[in-house]
């Protein structure tokens, strides 16, 4: 599974590129800004105009004369002949550009990486990937215009043998407003391009203003994780991250750099800020160096999950620095209080206020908190409490199903969140403070518990980014499983008495989801069975809890071996056991791990296969 995500993964670094996510630099490239022939309205982030970004917006357009002569991004003085009908673009970011200037109707190709706006792909024909075109596609579809970024500059001279090529590649914000000009002075409608740029300038000051004046927190954006990889001074994402309200903590560096754990740690972020395939998960982060960091400490490692409108040099990129200044300065966009939610139990709660201080009544629910960005809000902890590792500095309010009522007071929370197991401590706990309680029992019911907490902490955005990932993860492992030959599975939770998941736990979910098929799922919720049972229904895979009480080997001593399981020595342990009863975003590792143990083969894992000697085995 781990080189089969890697692989994943550097494909999709692959759509970055492509997206305009890392410029690339040729000898053909200059640095110099294109200039376009019109003299183009001043930048001004300050720009007062209308709020709102229109996509669909119609001007009436100049009347086209051509032929013209531009400079584009590579300073390249390029001749276009006659009015473009027929254009192949080159990256998903000039398709929407296009878009935006209501020319999507003209675009014959485009890359396999374009996938806004939705259905673009249909009747228009793949020209190849980003960087990669194919040349002999390209001129079966006769086009009069070829929009390319500076990771085309190697096929320029072929390209040139079909049509006019434009080179396109903004660094910064100020070079996207001059792309769409260009490309506004190229179609022909000049009036439209401004008026693009104009809502473009319109929302980024009305998000900037929101954030004025505040404390503007380091932030540290990866786009990269093996080698460390940031943005810097000269890109979008720096100019994103200042007017969100950061200060982006390797601004004194240029352009897209590596940089060293050392150097991170140094500068102590208080914010990190991921995507989905920058190769790192929030997990990730807590479980490197990067724990070190303030943003770890207090919770603020905030994964962005449509990553294209942070990448994608277009007009979109205003959509991206709103999640990031919602993700800097979320009290700027605050939720509307007071609120009332409806919780696990039916129970109508009112927030009077956005919660600063809550007692957290059970181990998921931490986590979840500091999955989705509240995790500097938390103020009491059980004594079972372990993830993040953070989690140790925070008050213990007692154990799970006994917290310490007076502890839990003198802490001043304004929201408790609970489970169905706190109940019986409802009335008291009332009289401190709001309580949620949450109770999901499968992983809808999660799904639900993160966008709930999500809501009642003003983290919604992030709560919801959280639960698409975590529904992207689980696709990718049961679309790989889906069509496999479901060996029966076994999963021993406690061995002696045996007790076994049933239907209605997580683990008989995540079981299915892996491609398995759990042989007790008649049974339900936590179920004893004895071993005549479990030998009636010869299981081919076991897995053992880390806190089952028996190790694989020591199951070579016990009836198991008649089993097709041991005989075959398809046993296995499950790495971190809080990983899969938890009802919280890991759970989504723990369905990656049943479903390399029940498919080793798919997801290319290596084990060792469990051997018994025949003096171990019992007698009989």
């Amino acid at each position: 599974m781990k080189k089969a995500a890697l692989l994943l993964i550097v494909l999709m670094l692959g759509v970055a590129l492509a997206s305009g996510c890392i410029g690339s630099k040729t000898a053909q490239t200059s640095s110099s800004s294109p200039a376009v022939t019109s003299s183009a309205p001043a930048v001004s982030e300050s720009t007062n105009s209308q709020a709102s970004f229109s996509e669909t917006s119609t001007t009436a357009a100049k009347t086209p004369s051509y032929p013209i002569t531009v400079t584009d991004f590579a300073n390249r003085k390029v001749t276009i002949m006659k009015e473009p009908r027929r254009i192949v673009s080159l990256a998903p970011s000039i398709t929407e550009t296009l878009y935006f200037l209501g020319a999507l109707d003209r675009v014959v190709g485009v890359t396999q990486f374009d996938d806004y706006p939705p259905n673009v792909k249909e009747g228009r024909t793949i020209v190849g990937g980003f960087g990669s075109p194919n040349i002999e596609v390209i001129a079966s579809l006769k086009p009069d215009l070829i929009i390319a970024t500076s990771m085309d500059m190697r096929y320029l001279n072929q390209l040139q043998q079909i049509a006019p090529v434009i080179v396109i590649d903004p660094k910064n914000i100020d070079e996207i407003y001059t792309s769409i000009e260009l490309l506004g002075k190229v179609l022909g409608d000049e009036v439209r391009a401004e008026k693009v740029v104009s809502e473009m300038k319109a929302k980024i000051s009305e998000i900037s203003s929101r954030v004025k004046g505040l404390p503007e927190p380091g932030v540290f954006y990866i786009v990269w994780n093996n080698p460390l990889m940031t943005a810097g001074a000269n890109t979008f994402i720096n100019d994103l991250i200042r007017l969100a309200g950061g200060r982006n903590i390797f601004s004194d560096i240029k352009g897209w750099k590596s940089v060293s754990m050392e150097q991170v740690l140094a500068r102590n972020p208080g914010i990190i800020i991921l995507t989905p395939h920058c190769g790192m998960s929030v997990s990730d982060v807590y479980k490197s160096e990067l724990s070190k960091t303030d943003a770890a400490k207090h919770g603020r490692v905030i994964m962005i999950e449509n990553e294209n409108v942070l990448v994608r040099p277009s007009p979109r990129i205003v959509e991206g620095l709103e999640e990031l200044a919602k993700a800097i300065h979320p009290e700027a966009f605050g939720g509307k209080y007071p609120l009332t939610v409806t919780d696990f139990e039916g129970r109508k709660v009112t927030i009077k206020s956005e919660p600063r201080r809550i007692v957290s009544l059970a181990p998921s629910i931490t986590e979840t908190l500091f999955y989705i960005g509240a995790g500097d809000r938390v103020v009491g902890v059980t004594t079972f409490d372990d993830y993040p590792p953070q989690v140790k500095n925070i008050t213990k309010i007692g154990g799970f199903s006994n917290p310490n009522i007076e502890v839990i007071a003198s802490l001043r929370p304004d929201l408790i969140i609970g489970t169905s197991m706190h109940l019986r401590y409802l009335n008291q706990l009332q009289q401190i403070a709001p309580v949620i309680i949450v109770d999901p029992k499968n992983l809808e019911g999660i799904y639900r518990q993160i966008e709930l907490l999500g809501e009642v902490t003003n983290r919604g955005e992030y709560a919801r980014s959280v639960v698409d990932h975590m529904k992207a993860k689980v696709q990718e492992i049961t679309s790989m499983v889906r069509n496999q030959t479901r060996p029966k599975v076994l999963f021993i939770t406690w061995w002696n008495p045996v007790y076994v998941p049933g239907n209605g736990t997580f683990q008989g979910q995540l079981i299915e989801l892996a491609g398995g098929r759990n042989i007790f799922s008649d049974l339900k919720g936590w179920a004893q069975v004895n071993m005549e049972q479990i030998l009636a229904r010869n299981p081919d895979i076991i897995i053992l809890s880390a806190h089952a009480g028996i190790s694989a080997e020591d199951l070579c001593r016990t009836e198991l071996v008649r089993t097709n399981a041991v005989k075959n020595g398809r046993v296995f342990t499950i790495a971190d056991d809080n990983v899969i009863p938890r009802p919280g975003p890991r759970i989504v590792e723990g369905l990656e791990e049943l479903a390399e143990f029940i498919h080793p083969d798919i997801f290319k894992y290596r084990f060792q296969p469990l051997k018994c000697n025949a003096t171990s085995q019992p007698s009989g």
